[in-house]
């Protein structure tokens, strides 16, 4: 790239706030454009469809953002963000059954999506050579050299009568999500359409925050509580929050969906695996309305295919990439993109050479997410190959496991976390350990009913 003194985010969730992070240390500056407007706060925006809803952070994407933003971690405990031991602090019902509840195999953060976008929004917008604006939506890409090489992009206000304006830049990021129309943007330059691999379970989630009943007592801080497919569908989360509540999760595949209304929603979670998350939110206060989202197809759009991929512009996260949510790998894999784009810039590799790296750096999700969807015979896409169904049987063994052999279990966490390829699970030590484990008693689960939370004494409530 022979100058280095503009570039331009379009997109400022997640995988654009860290996209500009690794910019700004290679260009004079950096202008993020974002459609929505930021709360002031640790809020939610309506431009993060799915912020209301469950998310985690592994170890591994921790540490990769802990790297962008030295002190990050510190900060989140500062704020009250809860630090899980896994699977110590969780009671787990894997699709194997129950989980031993080992102590020092790994870790995983909870929050709420305002106050992680709030915190990392906060750090990286101290840069001095950041400028952001908010409420835009950028039209098209500019381009000269016969549409080789994008110059910039179109841009306007969002609004009726908002005339659009340009703006130059030397590289041009995509990071819009699901909803990219860099397909689009490329086709005005003469590019065809990317080839696209889609793979739908057909799931949906319903989420909302209930207040810890007083008098609550438990062993456990979180619950999990996997589906087990392919005849049971229904996976539920309730886990703890920054400000000492509970976010309940609960999501179906093969249109299995939660309801949104108070009685369909404690029905729901009746009806999974065990009855323990029903029995801890049944008395618990609900604290929002139940909020819905159903967009959780996984898409693969193929950029790293097309052979004459425009200098200047580079797509990157759920805009090349995307996986259904539940799995929570989609900020790691926004972070270990963005930091693919920081060794492109460093070692002057090519925008089209990017793309084959950030193809790369989603595999491995790739590989996880889908496997696992398509273990359901409604989930839509590509007919199932063989291989697919060994993996998927071969996954088993491990989590099966993983639920009575600490070793097996940290190495599982680290796959899903992406820590470690997949194929780690399935090293010669690793395949000896998952079959000596298979004549281990899995443990007990909890008891079939948790007592309810106790009264408080006529003393205490006149107190």
């Amino acid at each position: 790239m022979e100058s280095r003194e503009h570039a331009i985010v379009v997109g400022g969730s997640m995988a654009g706030l860290l996209a500009a992070r690794v910019l700004t240390d290679h260009f004079a500056q950096v202008t993020l454009l974002e459609r929505d407007t930021y709360p002031d706060g640790p809020d939610d925006r309506p431009g993060v469809a799915q912020g209301r809803h469950l998310h985690v952070l592994w170890n591994h994407g921790l540490g990769l953002l802990e790297g962008l933003f030295p002190g990050l971690e510190r900060e989140f405990v500062e704020r009250g963000v809860p630090d899980l031991r896994l699977p110590a602090d969780i009671l787990w019902l894997t699709s194997q059954g129950w989980r031993k509840r080992f102590d020092g195999v790994s870790r995983l953060l909870t929050f709420s999506r305002g106050m992680l976008d709030h915190v990392v929004r906060a750090r990286l917008f101290e840069r001095e050579n950041l400028t952001v604006r908010t409420g835009v939506e950028v039209t098209e890409l500019t381009a000269s050299r016969g549409n080789r090489v994008v110059t910039g992009v179109r841009w306007r206000e969002r609004g009726a009568h908002a005339v659009a304006q340009s703006l130059e830049a030397d590289l041009v990021v995509d990071a819009t999500g699901r909803s990219s129309r860099a397909p689009e943007w490329l086709a005005k330059l003469g590019r065809p359409f990317p080839d696209e691999t889609r793979i739908d379970p057909l799931l949906g989630y319903a989420s909302r925050r209930f207040a810890v009943p007083e008098g609550f007592e438990a062993d456990w801080r979180a619950l999990y509580l996997q589906a087990g497919a392919p005849t049971h569908k229904r996976t539920g989360g309730l886990f703890p929050l920054e400000d000492g509540t509970w976010l309940c999760s609960l999501s179906g595949a093969g249109r299995d969906y939660p309801a949104t209304d108070d009685d369909g929603f404690l029905a729901f979670a009746r009806g999974l695996r065990h009855p323990v998350l029903y029995d801890a939110i049944k008395n618990a206060e609900p604290l929002t309305p139940i909020v819905s989202y159903r967009h959780t197809a996984g898409h693969r759009r193929h950029y790293e295919r097309m052979r004459d991929w425009p200098a200047g512009f580079a797509a990157i996260g759920d805009s090349v990439c995307a996986f259904n949510p539940i799995y929570g790998q989609g900020m790691t894999v926004a972070a270990r993109s963005a930091l693919e784009l920081g060794r492109m810039l460093a070692e002057d590799r090519s925008t089209r050479w990017f793309q084959q790296r950030a193809k790369r750096a989603g595999a491995g999700a790739w590989l996880i997410s889908t496997g696992e969807d398509r273990r359901y015979s409604d989930t839509q896409g590509p007919p199932v190959r063989a291989h697919t169904r060994a993996l998927n049987a071969a996954v088993d063994h491990a989590v099966r496991a993983a639920n009575v052999d600490p070793v097996v279990c940290g190495r599982l966490i680290d796959a899903l976390g992406l820590g470690v390829e997949p194929t780690a699970l399935f090293r010669p030590a690793m395949l000896r350990r998952i079959a000596a484990s298979r004549s281990v008693p899995l443990p007990d689960g909890p008891p079939a009913e948790i007592p309810a939370p106790r009264e408080r004494t006529a003393d205490a409530k006149a107190g």
